[in-house]
């Protein structure tokens, strides 16, 4: 992979709908699997890969699973963000970066690793589902989050404001931009300091990446199918030879063919299933890479007026717009 220009920045947005209905978490994940139609999304390219499901088949069945159980204030309590991860065009498609749509497959997958590891540790119990879009101008990750939180007594509360507040959201911007540093990618704001310094632990997770496929390898077209014989006097020569068990000229080019087509199959389905095995093994090597602990949990904030401590999570374990 050559080296990333300089002017490659980090991009995170969260979406400042909130969503406050299970209709809204379930619009979300009809976009995020892009089974609703999308101006910017085009219909011939990959389907959306989907990283992570906390449970289900669905990000909206990975929401409703981790919103069971926790305590909803009242009917005005977020229950799920929309989050996107990114990065500038320069970083995926060096010197094209006005061609939407095309990318380095080697960078996006490097990348993938490296900002899916970075969520794991971002939001352990919260993160609902983790979505790779690769069929609009650039690619990113469409992530669901559930804003719960511990309480003391051991439970879940939801409370957006403990993980999404001012202050937090600064801090999640200078944070995704210290994990993408390893890759060449900045913070889009200059003097701005990364409050997370455990940069190192994301070097295992980008070098596990090197074992994801290279690009989709260029498949020869299948062969050509002989023409048939497009005269009744040939046909009529062709059923007697056949009947007499001698090769014709014709009988011959569609053994030929066949005999070609068969390769060309097995050839393809081989190279589409190492493809397949490379992302489920770049899966499994973020879920394990060696991320350290965050910082210890406060008492949980309880949503509501007057000031109360900022919790914070320990670590353990999109398309409308274009990025």
């Amino acid at each position: 992979m050559t080296s990333t220009p300089t002017n490659a920045y980090a991009v995170l947005r969260v979406d400042r709908r909130k969503a406050k209905a299970m209709a809204a978490i379930a619009a979300a994940s009809d976009h995020q699997m892009q089974t609703t139609p999308s101006p910017n999304h085009n219909p011939e390219g990959p389907a959306p890969l989907v990283l992570h499901l906390a449970e289900g088949k669905t990000p909206y069945q990975a929401a409703k699973h981790l919103l069971e159980g926790a305590e909803r204030r009242n009917r005005e309590t977020v229950l799920c963000r929309d989050i996107v991860l990114s990065a500038s065009p320069s970083y995926f498609r060096p010197g094209h970066e006005d061609e939407a749509g095309v990318f380095d497959h080697d960078r996006m997958k490097t990348w993938t690793v490296a900002a899916l590891a970075w969520a794991k540790r971002q939001w352990p119990d919260q993160m609902a589902s983790a979505v790779l879009h690769l069929s609009e101008a650039t690619p990113h990750i469409h992530i669901l989050c559930v804003p719960r939180v511990k309480t003391a007594a051991g439970g879940w509360k939801l409370n957006s404001k403990a993980l999404f507040d001012r202050q937090r959201l600064r801090d999640m911007q200078s944070s995704y931009a210290a994990a993408m540093a390893p890759l060449g990618i900045r913070r889009g704001e200059p003097g701005s300091e990364a409050v997370h310094t455990e940069v190192a632990q994301f070097y295992g997770a980008v070098q596990a990446a090197k074992s994801a496929p290279p690009a989709r390898p260029k498949l020869p077209p299948p062969p050509a199918k002989p023409p048939e014989v497009a005269t009744v006097l040939g046909k009529v020569r062709e059923a007697a030879a056949a009947a007499c068990g001698i090769e014709t000229t014709h009988r011959k080019a569609m053994v030929a063919y066949q005999a070609a087509l068969q390769r060309w199959r097995r050839d393809t389905k081989a190279a589409r299933d190492d493809e397949a095995a490379a992302w489920e093994r770049m899966q499994a090597a973020v879920a394990v890479a060696p991320l350290t602990r965050g910082r210890a949990p406060k008492a949980a904030e309880v949503e509501g007026p007057g000031p109360t401590p900022h919790p914070s999570t320990d670590a353990i374990r999109r398309k409308p717009r274009a990025p």
